[in-house]
């Protein structure tokens, strides 16, 4: 995931880093190339398995992918694009390992099927590689084409791309046609346009971007007709989100930092659940109880790994509804129609949809939409607004999410709590650490070890810092809050465990809460004075041990639930 921006906080420091570290790996430095696999081997991989659904398959597919990358780091123009350009680098090398055959070789996903009538390599659905074969084929047009078919999907596939140039300028236009069709040097294309080689490489970088833009507005167009043939509704609002406050201060939430928890409570209002609380939220979905610390710096993005986790959708399940879930895509133009497509279902049976990065690097709800205007009616923690279709993805990290309700699942609550309890055990108990974008990334117990290790290392970045603990410090009162009232639930069972799960969550939550006394967020306090990096040691050291004997605490919970789940109970 892309770094992420909280209040006034900026991205440019850490893009500083990230763009360095890239041009000093262009020039072949190792040391640079390996801090960059580092921070983007898991994201990777996870792109890989998503095409391919294989754990071992996306390993060798990244593998490959990592060294063409290397191999090409020189190619890439705009050092700020390297994200994306990896994730089209993955998901060649996916489709290419697909088309070998093994075991998706008969039965393979629907992105995988390409055009392959005229070139193995060419992908109907990115700008560069038609470009790049246009430049190729461009050689060959006395050849005879081998079908009828052949003829007609070339004609269309090229006429669609000869409308996308209508978005470019003259200059734009000379540039490309020089670059891709006349296989001119950046050298000569500059003396040709009497500009630098600099500024041709940023004039095809800038026009490879707009390309891709004017593909999106073309698919969302393209949705927006078929929408106007089915003769659907072309604007609806629901009621605005009634968990959102008028703004106060900075902030449009009731003092919520994990908005995506915030959204589903709200969503869950339009819901039969209407009466969820908050507390019941982050409980039921295992986020009161987690502990996501990445090693080094404890780095902001510990906290949004909750949205993007494989088990996110089972999580979710436990609120009585499945879900459709899109964690944190890179912005290509088909997944913009298939989000919009979405949240037009969504609302059209009465439901907002859940979006990442609307006005912020935060979720926000969905909750209307004007076709005739290609707006939605959206908001989040810092901002209500119309939003344009085509402003989808194009928000700070330039990442889309999305969470929607698709259907009620019928799931009874002692199925739902020991759901809950099962993931919360797993989670407090995952002692190895997990590879990330962002860094070495560790869970539950072992979380705690890290942060203690970050500190006593001096490795503690203040503000990163002072987030962590103020999301986890509100999520473990939420998970007093819900202790409380489960006690309330089973009182006629007299389960002393259930106190005692009570009590050590208490202990937690105030080590946390002594911790965000101490570094507050969003100033961080000063994590470097070795009184302050003593009292926090021993804070974590308190909240670890409390976290532990609340863990065993439900898990005589779990055991307790299950029999009466045996015995029929719900």
């Amino acid at each position: 995931m892309k770094e992420i921006v909280i209040g006034q906080s900026s991205l440019g420091d850490q893009e500083e880093v990230e763009s360095a570290l890239i041009e000093r790996a262009q020039q072949g430095d190792h040391d640079a190339f390996s801090e960059l696999v580092r921070r983007h081997r898991s994201k990777a991989h996870a792109w890989a398995s998503g095409i391919t659904q294989d754990t071992f398959m996306a390993e060798d597919i990244v593998q490959d992918a990592l060294l063409k990358a290397f191999m090409h780091l020189g190619t890439l123009v705009d050092v700020t694009r390297f994200l994306p350009w990896l994730h089209k680098i993955v998901r060649n090398q996916a489709m290419m390992k697909l088309r070998r055959g093994g075991p998706y070789g008969k039965e393979r996903p629907f992105t995988s099927f390409e055009v392959s009538v005229f070139s193995e390599r060419v992908d109907w659905e990115d700008v560069e590689s038609i470009l790049t074969y246009m430049m190729r084929t461009r050689e060959k047009e006395s050849e005879t084409y081998r079908s009828p078919e052949e003829h007609i999907v070339r004609k269309e596939n090229l006429e669609t791309l000869l409308g996308l140039f209508t978005c470019l300028n003259r200059r734009e236009r000379g540039i490309i046609e020089a670059y891709f069709f006349k296989q001119l040097s950046p050298q000569e294309i500059a003396d040709m346009f009497d500009t630098t080689t600099t500024s041709v490489y940023k004039t095809i970088s800038r026009t490879r971007q707009k390309l891709q833009h004017e593909r999106i507005r073309v698919y969302i167009n393209e949705h927006l007709i078929q929408r106007r043939e089915k003769k659907c509704m072309t604007r609806t609002i629901l009621e605005r989100p009634v968990v959102y406050t008028e703004r106060v201060g900075d902030s449009h939430f009731l003092g919520s930092r994990p908005s995506v928890t915030y959204c589903l409570w709200g969503l869950l209002q339009y819901s039969d659940k209407k009466g969820i609380t908050l507390a019941e939220v982050n409980a039921l979905t295992g986020y009161a109880f987690c502990l996501n610390i990445f090693k080094e710096t404890v780095h902001i993005g510990g906290p949004f790994i909750f949205a993007g986790e494989e088990n996110f959708p089972k999580a979710l399940a436990n609120l009585g509804y499945d879900v459709k879930v899109l964690s944190f895509l890179p912005v290509e133009p088909l997944i913009i129609p298939d989000v919009l497509n979405t949240i037009h279902q969504s609302i059209d049976r009465g439901y907002p949809a859940i979006i990442w990065d609307l006005f912020h690097a935060e979720f926000g709800l969905v909750y209307g939409y004007d076709d005739k205007q290609q707006h939605l009616y959206a908001l989040d923690k810092l901002k209500e607004a119309p939003l344009a279709y085509d402003l989808l993805g194009k928000g700070k990290t330039s990442e889309i999410g999305l969470i929607a309700i698709t259907e009620p699942n019928g799931i009874d609550r002692l199925t739902a709590l020991c759901n809950m309890l099962d993931m919360i055990w797993e989670h407090g108990n995952t002692m190895k650490s997990i590879k990330h974008g962002d860094g070495e990334l560790t869970k539950g117990l072992a979380a705690y070890d890290a942060w203690i290790e970050a500190f006593q290392g001096d490795r503690i970045v203040p503000f990163f810092n002072a987030y962590n603990v103020a999301v986890y410090s509100e999520l473990r009162q939420f998970a007093v809050q819900f202790l409380r009232r489960l006690k309330e639930d089973f009182v006629e069972h007299d389960w002393t465990f259930i106190t005692d799960a009570l009590h050590h969550y208490e202990a937690v939550a105030a080590a946390l809460q002594g911790l965000a006394d101490l570094f507050p967020f969003p100033g961080g306090g000063d994590p470097k004075v070795t009184q302050n990096i003593e009292k926090a040691v021993n804070l974590l050291q308190g909240a670890k041990r409390a976290e532990a004997d609340g863990l065993q605490a439900l898990k005589k919970l779990r055991e307790a639930l299950g029999t009466l789940q045996a015995g029929g109970i719900q």
